[in-house]
């Protein structure tokens, strides 16, 4: 175990909120998310808290986290902006710009598929109106 997943661990209540409609079920899990992201900064030679950088962030968002659900990466970004702003990083995170720059890639790559089904302009937009 690293020094910064350490760190968290001594008071992950300095981090994360305890708050009272949390079971403790969840709150393992938020902690789990934030020490999954404190060892991938480790890899990255990260050792203390203050040492992360946006970068770190963005590579952690681009490696790990596009390859989730849109839902597990909204948890995964909701954590980490908590954990940002506990611990007082010059880091943002704008959740609902990134779950919609997700949804948008995968509403490309859905409308790409489909114009391969030879779908003519009109029946294009239906599909996309219910999505």
């Amino acid at each position: 175990m690293g020094k910064l997943v350490e760190k968290i661990l001594e008071r992950p209540e300095r981090f994360l909120r305890k708050k009272h409609q949390y079971s403790k079920r969840s709150h393992q899990e938020r902690l789990q998310k934030l020490l999954k992201f404190a060892r991938f900064c480790e890899k990255q030679g990260v050792e203390n808290i203050r040492d992360i950088k946006p970068e770190h962030y963005a590579k952690f968002v681009k490696e790990f986290l596009n390859q989730k659900s849109t839902e597990t990466k909204r948890k995964y970004l909701l954590v980490l902006r908590e954990f940002f702003r506990r611990a007082q990083l010059p880091i943002r995170v704008n959740v609902s710009r990134n779950i919609r720059q997700t949804k948008e890639k995968k509403m490309t790559k859905l409308l790409e598929i489909l114009k391969d089904c030879k779908l003519n302009e009109k029946q294009l937009r239906e599909i996309y109106k219910l999505l």
